[in-house]
Formats: structure tokens, C-alpha cells, sequence
């Protein structure tokens, strides 16, 4: 199978009630401000959990260095694959981070979770703040009465929000920003700085 079958059919399966719920956000690759990253199948609602799929046809050579730039972000992780790359990830993956399974079974494809994933205690507030667009940023600083100077560049009002606030306080704002935004086409391009 290829990414687009599996991403296709995990939707309709696994994420179905969230894309239908007004509180809940799913978001394809949604990228990450971290080395680069970029997640496939992100859900944002009373947590942030990515969803990094591994199809048959993939190599696992970036698995563990995207899973390091994974923790720093997310609530909850799982990564989706297939039979073939099973054992291999599991032996790869950390132990809070939960698999599921995606093969044929009597002519039909289905998703099945093999490990259920818990929560991510090592994210970090710069991380998060960097999802953060620039107005976002100055906005949550004035509201929290948090000094910076607007010439400030980006990663530095990241810095300064990360050191202020708790870093649990910062992730729910966050998911309440990622999830009230309406312009995603230039995502990517406010992120970076």
C-alpha cells in the first residue's frame, strides 16, 4: 500500500468522528519547526496528537530522528504501518508511542491498534510557541503582560513565551490557535524564521 491508502483509509476509520467534530481539527502535513519536520495527519483538540505514517513502500531511515523532533511537540504520538515494518518500528519507537497496523484481512483493508499511546511528558514550550504565527505571538505576550519588544525576531518572542509560561498552559493555548486558524495556506512560510 502507499501513504495515500493508508492516510485515506485512517480517516474514514480512526480519525472520522474528530474531522466531523467542530472542536477537533485534523490537518495534513502540518509542518513542524523542528529540523525540518513535517507531520503527516495531525489532530488538534483537547490535546495535540500526531500521526506519522509508515507505508510498505517507505524506508524507516528518518524514523528515529523525526520521533526526537515528534516529542518536542506532541500530546500524543502513534505512528500507522504496515506488517512488513511492525517489529522493526517497535523495536524503534519510544514505549509512549502507539502503533497501529494497517493490512488486508478477507479482502478488506483495516486499521488495527496494536499498542495504545500515552502521554508525551517531554515536550517544550519553545517548540510549541514556534507554531505560533507572529500576531499570534504578540497577542498571547500582551495578554499574559509578558515584556518583549516587537522588533524582536520571531524564535526570540518563542524564547521569551516558552520562559514565562508553564509549558502546559502554552500547549493549550496553542491548541486553541491551531484550531481557530482559517488561513492555512501559508502555514509554513509564518512558521519559519
Amino acid at each position: 500500500m502507499k501513504d495515500p491508502e493508508i492516510r485515506k483509509i485512517f480517516k474514514e476509520t480512526e480519525l472520522a468522528y474528530y474531522i466531523n467534530d467542530s472542536d477537533s481539527r485534523v490537518i495534513d502535513e502540518l509542518s513542524l519547526p523542528v529540523a525540518k519536520a513535517r507531520i503527516d495527519i495531525a489532530l488538534v483538540n483537547g490535546a495535540l496528537h500526531g500521526f506519522e505514517i509508515k507505508s510498505a513502500s517507505d524506508t524507516l531511515k528518518r524514523l528515529t530522528d523525526q520521533m526526537e523532533a515528534y516529542s518536542k511537540i506532541f500530546d500524543y504520538l502513534s505512528v500507522i504501518t504496515e506488517e512488513r515494518y511492525l517489529s522493526k518500528i517497535q523495536e524503534l519507537v519510544p514505549k509512549w508511542v502507539g502503533l497501529f497496523v494497517c493490512k488486508e484481512i478477507k479482502g478488506k483493508i483495516g486499521i488495527r491498534r496494536v499498542r495504545k499511546g500515552k502521554i508525551n511528558r517531554a515536550k517544550q514550550g519553545f517548540f510549541l510557541a514556534k507554531l505560533l504565527w507572529r500576531d499570534e505571538l504578540i497577542e498571547i505576550l500582551t495578554e499574559n503582560q509578558i515584556t518583549f519588544r516587537k522588533k524582536d525576531r520571531n524564535w526570540i518572542l518563542c524564547e521569551i513565551l516558552s520562559d514565562n509560561l508553564h509549558t502546559e498552559k502554552l500547549s493549550l493555548i496553542v491548541r486553541n490557535k491551531l484550531k481557530g486558524r482559517s488561513d492555512w495556506k501559508n502555514f509554513s512560510e509564518k512558521i519559519m524564521d
